[in-house]
């Protein structure tokens, strides 16, 4: 098999595959797209239902999605519908920005243009998932 081939394979391998995090009855299960986590976790844990999504990493896309098989916590999951598709934060206008101050999140890049509506949902979710991880820290 030649060099760049076996590489390839490696890479799409690595970038296709499935972690599985937590325990019974809610795991955090992450893929490279949406479809793929939801189709792995529905192979592994049946018909679970679905409580959220967060997207990561724009060089290297991964989903993770919060399943669980608990009736009580499947009774207040959003509708599958609501959570296929990632939520695009509302762009900031250049007088928001300007009175927003570095506090806003997101700064605008050096050349006074403003973020893509993509660039404006990663630095939500990753403002989402830091907000998370500093509150599970301190409790």
């Amino acid at each position: 098999m030649p060099l760049g081939q076996g590489i390839s394979e490696m890479w799409d391998a690595v970038r296709d595959r499935v972690e599985v995090a937590g325990h019974g009855p809610t795991w955090e299960v992450t893929a490279g797209s949406f479809e793929s986590a939801l189709a792995y976790a529905r192979e592994r844990f049946g018909d679970p239902a679905v409580l959220g999504r967060s997207d990561r990493d724009r060089w290297w896309p991964r989903v993770t999605l919060t399943v669980t098989t608990d009736p009580a916590l499947a009774a207040s999951a959003p509708p599958l519908e609501d959570v296929a598709t990632p939520r695009i934060p509302a762009q900031p206008t250049r007088g928001d920005a300007a009175d927003a101050g570095p506090s806003a999140g997101t700064e605008p890049p050096s050349n006074g243009t403003l973020p893509s509506s993509l660039e404006a949902i990663f630095a939500h979710q990753e403002a989402q998932r830091r907000a998370r991880a500093n509150n599970e820290q301190y409790s």
